[in-house]
């Protein structure tokens, strides 16, 4: 009986601990005391409701440094600010660098928007169509005749490596690939550069305990 309860305890003491879930592509960011993000959120959060069109002056600059497109969505207490993923702008983004790739016959985006939570906006998907003949039209074809094949998940990190963003992707029976950008994947690379940023406090992804 001694014996269970210590292998009980030694069990409850190293279970690895569950992250708390987080709205994808959503990040909670305070600016440093004295900088010129901390004085504009401050500002904006005087009106009622919050102005936010007048934090593109410190999250514009904040998405050309991380890459990736990003729009003010709420101001909370304590001088923090709710930043979201443009979802729409990034997907544009991707397309036209999809296009640019070699072997890329066609891109097109994909008019139905996946369902998410309620005001959180997912990534519309991406239709790809690859030059015939291609090595990559090859693996869809061979992914369709085989669907344990492993040479379509090598080409879906290829085009990771290509766009520098983490990607979902599947095969259509008309041979084309279906891509889009997989934000749950995004927020910690996402965090990451904002952690890096000196005018930057404290940054967190918005759990979603922490959703107003």
């Amino acid at each position: 009986m001694t014996l269970f309860l210590v292998l009980a305890a030694l069990l409850l003491t190293t279970a690895p601990t569950a992250s708390p879930p987080f709205v994808p592509g959503e990040i909670l960011v305070k600016f440093a005391p004295g900088t010129g993000g901390s004085a504009a959120v401050t500002q904006a959060s005087r009106g009622s409701p919050p102005d936010l069109g007048t934090l593109a002056v410190v999250v514009d600059p904040l998405a050309a440094k991380t890459g990736v497109p990003l729009k003010a969505k709420q101001v909370t207490g304590g001088n923090w600010i709710v930043l979201s993923v443009d979802s729409d702008m990034l997907t544009d983004h991707v397309a036209r660098q999809l296009r640019a790739r070699e072997n890329v016959a066609k891109v097109e985006v994909s008019r139905d928007r996946p369902e998410a939570h309620p005001g959180l906006s997912l990534p519309k998907k991406l239709v790809i169509k690859f030059s015939p003949g291609s090595a990559e039209a090859e693996t869809v074809a061979q992914k369709l005749a085989d669907p344990t094949d492993v040479g379509f998940a090598q080409l879906i990190r290829a085009l990771e490596k290509y766009l520098g963003l983490p990607l979902k992707g599947d095969v259509t029976a008309e041979a084309k690939v279906i891509v889009q950008i997989d934000l749950k994947a995004l927020t910690p690379i996402l965090l990451d550069r904002i952690k890096t940023l000196p005018d930057i406090e404290s940054a967190q992804p918005n759990y979603i305990e922490t959703i107003r």
